[in-house]
């Protein structure tokens, strides 16, 4: 089976642990994700399998968007509900304008520096491991980009409760955003609760749950094929001499009005199949991965 899987990932597992999930209804091992949800978070998860693994860098690369929950005056070592608090202090004085006008400080290209629990490595080992040990090293912060952060209520009280959506880049910590928001209000906060409603043009309201994926068959049925998880890139279909050449790793002369110098180009066969990843360097067309053997 090739394809993707739009999978609303339940809260209080890993997303290994879906993938070990449609690795058994599936019956086969060539499956990946292109994304890890934490644990506690749920939503979408784009499962990849067979083929459609080798294009989990097109896939990661999209969009996506978050609706959450952020509680103040409270912080944790994760900066979300796995960590644990090791700072607490009420902030009844805090307001919904204030956390908007807080929040509006992170809309644009933000540079953000990743958390200690995140899967990121220092000199060769992951950084959720050197904090488990009591250690934190030096992150250098990264460009990220918030396309839209809208706080869409408030409770007041001593611990106070925001509720909002977020559409972002990816590598976009967010539980390291609701952190930040924390600390620019002054009183610190932690991520409660999370859910990813997008992922590029994949919603949640059409993903599908584990439930509905336990034997091959439920799985093949809910496969998107992989031409059409790749529409966010152009599509071309070369005659069968042209596309003989890109997939023996040959360059090609090739222009459209859509493409991007320098931007991928999903090449298919004449059945509308994709048989290669191209990109384009007016001009010439470059394959830089082949889909079909």
């Amino acid at each position: 089976m090739d394809g993707v899987l739009n999978v609303n990932k339940p809260s209080g597992i890993t997303s290994h642990d879906v993938i070990d999930a449609l690795r058994r209804a599936s019956g086969q091992k060539e499956v990946g994700h292109a994304g890890t949800l934490d644990p506690l978070a749920d939503g979408v998860l784009l499962c990849l399998l067979g083929r459609a693994t080798r294009l989990t860098p097109y896939l990661q690369e999209l969009p996506k968007a978050y609706r959450g929950v952020i509680q103040f005056g409270i912080r944790t070592t994760t900066q979300d509900a796995e960590g644990e608090v090791f700072y607490q202090a009420p902030a009844p004085h805090l307001t919904l304008e204030q956390v908007r006008a807080a929040a509006k400080q992170f809309v644009g290209r933000i540079m953000q520096i990743p958390p200690m629990y995140s899967a990121l490595r220092f000199q060769g080992k992951k950084l959720h491991e050197l904090a488990r040990e009591g250690k934190e090293v030096p992150r250098q912060p990264r460009p990220v980009h918030i396309y839209r952060l809208e706080i869409l209520g408030f409770e007041p009280g001593d611990y106070p409760i925001a509720t909002f959506e977020v559409e972002c880049s990816k590598g976009t910590y967010v539980r390291t955003l609701a952190s930040d928001i924390g600390d620019a209000v002054g009183t610190g906060a932690y991520l409660k609760q999370l859910t990813r409603t997008a992922i590029g043009q994949f919603r949640l309201e059409d993903a599908c749950t584990l439930d509905e994926l336990t034997n091959a068959e439920q799985v093949q049925q809910h496969l998107i094929p992989i031409a059409e998880a790749l529409t966010h890139l152009p599509q071309w279909t070369p005659t069968p001499a042209v596309l003989e050449r890109l997939k023996h790793g040959n360059y090609v002369q090739a222009e459209h009005p859509l493409w991007t110098p320098g931007g991928h180009v999903v090449v298919l066969d004449s059945e509308g199949k994709v048989a290669l990843m191209a990109r384009w360097l007016p001009p010439l067309l470059r394959p830089v991965r082949v889909i079909q053997g």
